[in-house]
């Protein structure tokens, strides 16, 4: 369970029960980005230890102290460090409970940090852990489980650096362990920190309290509104009595009524303008004549653009969406430019975005890094090295990329011999044949309707575009068990992007029937 703790008056109270357990220093270092130091770290254990393992599987209480040297460490990065750290060197963890606390934690600044300001990360045994800031609680919990991914971020796989890992896990006694004890010991805060930090608490509270006046207030408007709307249509309805019985009583009294009009004459209604037929853009005719250095120009750019678009189509099916950056919330279009070479070696790799979360930009050059190698350049493509621009966007609620569009082939790379009826059949058919084929293949038998023996032939018709993508589906013929049927719609999902239609079939798109019998 996370709490932030009562606020008393004004402000929270400020003391910080010492502990009742003996801890022994067992590491210092210093946290630097980009050459730059963020804080002093240091962790107390009750026995010393070099082993990262021993220290994780630790029962016994444990102290994490950070003491901030740098001038300034804002609430983005304080957050992107933190996330970044955590997410690296820790397997994803499903348990909303320790997300939130992650949450909370990695985004509780409201403005920056300063030198002096203090971070105290504990775990207590029969307490469980809890964060203050300058003296003032901020996160408690009732397990270790929140230290443990907290002091991983230092001692994981992926520390901050090897030399970090290495003091922290070894009580140093050289000339640069006994400096940073010294500065360690001289970097204290203020009470108007503490203060700062008490009121951001406040602040929060107010504004929780704010909420649920706000939300009170918004029902009690509810109740009134909907009170008020009876009473109106309790008086509607005797007004409507009252009306009723005049009308009845007008009637029977008069002695000739009134004709009653029958005739409405008809609404006229606004003819639809005929839309016209669209233009058919001419088809550039392919000459006889030796190539022009324009056309060899238009060739050379074709073949570049079409390896660039095979590239970046195959680096996006590469992607997945990191699960501690869907967690933390974190989004945004990562933007990346580089190099390739022949044998696909990639160069030059840079972020064109440094604010970007490198989560999300390590994920992106990943994929760049797996997939090159595999997509090689044409031959006629002139050059040894090309430059690509990449981008992809992570939001966690619309997946959906920039359409990718293939490079058309110049007129002067075109067949001038036109296709038989056999040649073209033949042609279409093999690339069916593939797509069923690439598709079968990511179809498996779910393991419990296997057991449950469910069978039945699943028939979906689906239509793709000429860059082999799924433009949309039609079910044909489905069995009673939706499984089956979801199965073979996610095998559909997972297959794209699919092959290209053959450019010398000369289609926008083409619909193939997939079919499949569970058996």
């Amino acid at each position: 369970m996370m709490k932030l703790l009562p606020l008393l008056g004004v402000i929270l109270s400020l003391t910080l029960a010492a502990p009742t357990f003996a801890l022994t220093l067992n590491g210092i270092a210093t946290y630097e980005l980009l050459r730059k130091e963020i804080y002093i770290a240091s962790l107390f254990l009750t026995e010393p230890t070099d082993n990262a393992q021993t220290i994780l599987t630790s029962s016994q209480s444990k102290r994490m102290a950070i003491k901030v040297t740098s001038k300034r460490w804002s609430p983005r990065r304080w957050s992107r460090m933190w996330q970044n750290d955590i997410a690296i060197n820790n397997p994803f963890v499903s348990d909303d409970a320790l997300i939130n606390q992650l949450m909370m934690f990695s985004g509780f600044l409201d403005e920056p940090l300063v030198q002096g300001d203090e971070i105290i990360i504990d775990y207590i045994v029969g307490a469980g852990t809890s964060i203050s800031i300058n003296n003032v609680q901020i996160i408690s919990t009732s397990s270790d489980k929140l230290f443990n991914l907290l002091v991983n971020a230092w001692i994981g796989k992926l520390p901050p650096s090897g030399e970090f890992k290495r003091r922290i896990l070894s009580t140093g006694t050289d000339e640069l362990s006994q400096t940073l004890k010294s500065r360690f010991n001289g970097v204290n805060y203020t009470n108007q920190r503490s203060q700062l930090i008490a009121s951001w608490i406040k602040k929060r509270k107010d504004s929780e309290l704010a909420d649920i006046k706000a939300k009170a207030k918004a029902l009690a408007d509810v109740k009134a509104a909907a009170l008020a709307e009876v009473k109106k249509e309790k008086a509607l309805a005797e007004k409507n009595r009252k009306e009723k019985a005049q009308k009845k009583k007008k009637a029977v009294a008069a002695a000739r009524p009134k004709p009653v009009k029958t005739y409405v004459a008809p609404k006229k209604v606004a003819k639809k303008k005929k839309l016209s037929k669209p233009k058919k853009i001419a088809s550039v005719k392919r000459s006889s004549k030796k190539l022009s250095k324009k056309q060899l120009a238009a060739q050379s750019r074709y073949y570049l653009a079409l390896y660039q678009w095979e590239l970046k189509r195959e680096i996006r099916s590469a992607i997945d969406y990191p699960q501690w950056a869907l967690k933390f919330g974190q989004k945004g279009t990562v933007k990346v430019n580089f190099n390739v070479n022949r044998k696909g070696v990639i160069s030059k790799l840079v972020n064109v975005d440094e604010n970007i979360s490198e989560l999300l930009s390590a994920e992106v050059q990943n994929a760049i890094k797996d997939v090159a190698p595999f997509i090689l350049p044409p031959d006629a493509l002139k050059g040894s090295n090309w430059p690509v621009s990449f981008s992809y966007k992570f939001d966690p609620k619309n997946s959906s990329q920039a359409y990718l569009k293939k490079p058309v082939m110049p007129a002067s790379l075109s067949s001038s011999s036109k296709l038989s009826r056999a040649q073209y059949k033949k042609i279409l058919s093999r690339y069916i044949d593939e797509l069923k084929s690439i598709i079968s293949t990511n179809i498996e038998y779910p393991v419990w309707s296997k057991k449950l023996n469910h069978k039945g032939m699943v028939e979906i018709e689906i239509k793709i575009n000429r860059e082999g993508l799924v433009e949309s589906s039609k079910d044909i013929s489905l069995t009673r068990h939706e499984t089956l049927n979801q199965e073979v719609r996610d095998a559909i999902e997972k297959s794209q992007p699919l092959p290209t239609i053959p450019d010398e079939l000369k289609l926008n798109s083409t619909t193939l029937k997939v079919k499949y019998k569970f058996k």
